[in-house]
């Protein structure tokens, strides 16, 4: 996988009016400026990984003209839902501002 994006490891992340900021110790870090998020739910798996309904934070992002699809499982569930509102929000916000796709 590109960059290593395929790679399982533990993540922190950080989201800032920058963008979303993956830290993977044992991994690649990367970082996801605003301009490139496009959506974030929450679903149930992602190639190979199933969970609960709901269990995983899917972000959906741009990159290379490709869109991809990272997922993200908390040891938090009930603040995943948090995250979905916020990065929503903020791709909301960064499209009226007229932010770089």
């Amino acid at each position: 996988m590109a960059h290593g994006l395929g790679t399982r490891s533990r993540v922190e992340l950080t989201l800032t009016d920058a963008g979303l900021d993956v830290v993977r110790p044992g991994a690649s870090d990367f970082f996801i400026p605003v301009g490139r998020l496009r959506e974030a739910r929450l679903d149930k798996g992602i190639a190979g990984k199933v969970l609960a309904e709901g269990g995983l934070l899917v972000v959906t992002w741009e990159h290379g003209g490709k869109l991809l699809d990272s997922g993200f499982r908390s040891d938090h569930a009930a603040e995943q839902a948090e995250w979905v509102e916020t990065i929503n929000t903020m791709i909301t916000t960064a499209t009226t501002e007229g932010i770089a796709r």
